[in-house]
C-alpha cells in the first residue's frame, strides 16, 4: 500500500517544480493560519509545522533527492536514513497508531477479497443463475465469505477500540493519517480525522473526491455484507 508522502501532504506530484511546491506551501499556510481558523475547535499550528517541515525537505535539492530515494525504495528506507547523512531520519514508528493502521491494512485486503466473491459475475446475474442452476453469490461462496468475515471481525474490533469512525478505515484515509501521526505523535485521532477531511476539501478536485467517496462507500457496503455473512454462518 502506498503511504502518504510529503508530496501528498502539500498536494503536489513528485515531479512538481520549485514554484509549484512554494505555491502549495503558501496556500496551506494561509488556509491553516490561526487567524483563518479562529472559530475552529482545533489548533492548526502543528499541522502548519508539518507543512513547513515537508516544504523544507522538498525545497532543498539535496534533501529532496535523499527523500525521493527513500520513498522509491521503502524496503531500504531505514538503512538509507541512517547512513546517507540525512539528519532528519526519525527512526521506526512507535506502536500507538501503527496497530490500527495495520488492522485497517489487513481489513482492506479481506474486504477486497470479499468484494470479488460477492460480485462474482457468474452468479450475480439472475438469468445466468436460473439457466445454470447456480445460487446467489452469498450462497455460492458462503463458506469462503464466512471465513473472510471471521478474519475481518478481529481487525474490526481493533479499529473500534481506537474510536476512529468507520468511514476513515479505508486505505486512503488510514495511510494519510499514519503519515501525519508519524510526524507528530501527539495528534489526537479525532484531530487526524478533521485534518484528513480538510485535506480532501482543500487539495483534491471534485472528481478525485468523488472517486475517494466511491471507494469508501464500496468498502463500507462490502464490510456490512461480510458482517451479514458472518451472522448467517453463526
Amino acid at each position: 500500500m502506498k503511504e502518504c508522502t510529503y508530496y501528498d501532504l502539500l498536494g503536489v506530484p513528485m515531479d512538481a517544480t520549485d514554484e509549484e511546491i512554494i505555491s502549495a506551501k503558501n496556500f496551506l499556510v494561509k488556509k491553516l493560519h490561526p487567524d483563518a481558523n479562529i472559530n475552529s475547535t482545533y489548533d492548526t499550528t502543528t499541522y502548519i509545522q508539518n507543512v513547513l517541515y515537508a516544504y523544507r525537505i522538498l525545497s532543498s535539492p539535496d534533501q529532496r533527492r535523499i527523500y525521493d530515494r527513500r520513498i522509491r525504495n521503502p524496503i531500504r528506507r531505514e538503512d538509507s536514513g541512517r547512513h546517507s547523512g540525512d539528519s532528519d531520519y526519525r527512526g521506526p514508528l512507535s506502536p500507538n497508531f501503527a496497530p490500527y493502521w495495520e488492522a485497517a491494512n489487513k481489513l482492506n485486503e479481506l474486504v477486497a477479497s470479499g468484494f470479488q466473491l460477492l460480485n462474482d459475475k457468474s452468479t450475480h446475474n439472475p438469468v445466468i443463475r436460473k439457466l445454470s442452476g447456480r445460487k446467489k453469490p452469498e450462497e455460492e461462496h458462503a463458506g469462503q465469505l464466512a471465513e473472510l468475515a471471521k478474519a475481518a471481525e478481529i481487525h474490526v474490533k481493533v479499529l473500534e477500540s481506537s474510536g476512529i469512525p468507520k468511514k476513515y478505515w479505508c486505505s486512503h484515509a488510514m495511510n494519510w493519517m499514519l503519515f501525519q501521526w508519524s510526524q507528530n505523535r501527539e495528534f489526537a485521532y479525532a484531530m487526524l480525522c478533521v485534518m484528513y477531511d480538510n485535506y480532501l476539501d482543500d487539495r483534491k478536485t471534485a472528481a478525485e473526491k468523488k472517486q475517494i467517496q466511491n471507494e469508501t462507500t464500496m468498502f463500507l457496503n462490502t464490510l456490512d455484507r461480510l458482517s451479514a455473512c458472518r451472522a448467517q454462518a453463526s
